[in-house]
């Protein structure tokens, strides 16, 4: 009897270690996923800044970098390297970085400099988004709702949401095939390839 009890002790304590190691790694995953999706966001910025400098030679040259860089996956088409183009353009570096641009996903940027109106609302909507976990289609939600409109009129009323969730950036983040393609994976709806992106994450940093 007594060994049955001591039995049932320790398979509760596994239990509770268990869990508390699937958090933990659940924890770093997303840490280690938003790292990547900031380094791509500020080398896109740095790409976009390279071909600006350039802006003189048209469109012709945006098609031949588009075509030389096959090699480095779908994100380097001709449309998405005009993206970083105007993402470059909109925003200032110290922006990026400080405005939390780098920490959101990148199909979301593209949303928000597309339905805004000015650099202001751009900025303001990049802060929200990652203050409040906007998922996109949140995000395309508010522009319905007019939330910037709405800020600018009442700067103090906060913003509901019933669906927001600490998780949805992070999925969001998971889900933008641009972020896959950027660190050489096709596909992490599996968890073997969701274990593959945590560790090229992570492989350099031991």
């Amino acid at each position: 009897m007594i060994k049955t009890k001591e039995i049932t002790i320790i398979e509760k304590d596994y239990l509770t270690d268990l869990n508390k190691i699937k958090e933990t790694i659940r924890t770093n995953q997303a840490k280690a996923m938003v790292v990547v999706n900031s380094a791509m966001i500020m080398t896109y910025y740095e790409i976009g800044t390279i071909i600006n400098q350039r802006k003189v030679w048209g469109s012709k040259y945006i098609e031949n970098l588009a075509n030389d860089l096959k090699e480095y996956g779908k994100s380097f088409s001709f449309r998405n390297l005009k993206y970083m183009s105007q993402f470059a353009k909109e925003f200032s570096e110290y922006e990026i970085r400080h405005h939390l641009g780098a920490q959101i996903p990148w199909r979301t940027i593209i949303d928000i400099m597309a339905k805004s109106n000015s650099h202001a609302e751009m900025l303001w909507y990049i802060n929200e988004t990652h203050k409040n976990k906007w998922s996109r289609s949140q995000v395309e939600l508010q522009f319905k709702a007019k939330a910037y409109e709405r800020y600018l009129t009442n700067p103090d009323a906060s913003i509901q949401d019933s669906e927001l969730s600490i998780n949805s950036e992070l999925n969001e983040i998971v889900k933008d095939t641009y972020v896959l393609d950027f660190i050489g994976v096709n596909d992490v709806t599996s968890e073997k390839n969701y274990k593959i992106v945590y560790y090229l994450t992570f492989k350099d940093l031991y």
